[in-house]
Parts: C-alpha cells; sequence; structure tokens
C-alpha cells in the first residue's frame, strides 16, 4: 500500500516552483510549466519526466520504476513517506520542472517525449497509465 500523504506534499509544493500550476483531472493531477507536462500524482503514487539521464538514476532508488509514460519518466510509489522518501520526491518533482523549463528553452538535449502518457489521447488532464 502506498501513502496518500505525496499527493499532499506534491499539492503544497508546486505553488513554489514558478510559473508551475496543478490541473486536477479525474484520475491524476498534472503539473504544468507553461503547457508542458512534467509531473503527475494522484494518492500515493507520483510521476515525474526527469529526463533519460535523470531517470536512469532514479530508477535505482527503492519504491521506482518506469513509468508508462515514456522515456524519462519514472513512477515512484512510496510505501511509508519517511524523510528519504520526501526528500527523493521533491528533489524529483524540482528536477522535473527544470527539466520541463529548460525544454521550453530549447536547452534540453533530449527528444521530447508525449508527455500526457501512452493511453491519452488529447488530454491535457494528465490521467496517466492505470495502475
Amino acid at each position: 500500500m502506498t501513502d496518500p500523504a505525496l499527493e499532499a506534499l506534491l499539492a503544497a509544493h508546486v505553488g513554489l516552483l514558478e510559473g508551475a500550476v496543478a490541473v486536477p483531472g479525474p484520475a491524476w493531477t498534472a503539473c504544468h510549466l507553461e503547457g508542458f507536462v512534467f509531473a503527475a500524482f494522484a494518492g500515493g503514487v507520483a510521476e515525474f519526466r526527469l529526463g533519460e539521464t535523470v531517470s536512469a538514476a532514479a530508477l535505482r532508488t527503492p519504491d521506482t520504476k518506469v513509468s508508462a509514460r515514456g522515456a524519462g519518466w519514472v513512477r515512484f510509489a512510496p510505501r511509508r513517506l519517511d524523510a528519504h522518501a520526501r526528500d527523493r520526491a521533491i528533489a524529483w518533482f524540482e528536477s522535473a520542472w527544470r527539466h520541463a523549463d529548460a525544454e521550453l528553452a530549447g536547452d534540453a538535449d533530449e527528444p521530447d517525449v508525449d508527455e500526457d502518457g501512452p493511453d491519452d489521447e488529447d488530454d491535457d488532464e494528465g490521467d496517466g497509465p492505470a495502475t
């Protein structure tokens, strides 16, 4: 079982990131920067668009796996939101936001991927993959 406090942590943190907006959807809350989805969360699960390099490192930590949203996306579902899990969630959330900013500025080295996930068609809600 995952810890739903993750959703509250990220919802509170989105207001600290310049230009970031959280858009609740029927299944997920999607976080956007100028329309670019960089994270999504629901209950005790969060998905972050970290880019290829950072996501490869993130996948070597507990409670992570590849997200069905595409390359560079990591799914994080901590069983318990202890201090380490909170630190990772916030660090990855901020990293995803910075990555989105770099993409928007044309500074990112990595190709753009579908930020809504494979099972969404023109859906900016960020509903994302099924669990």
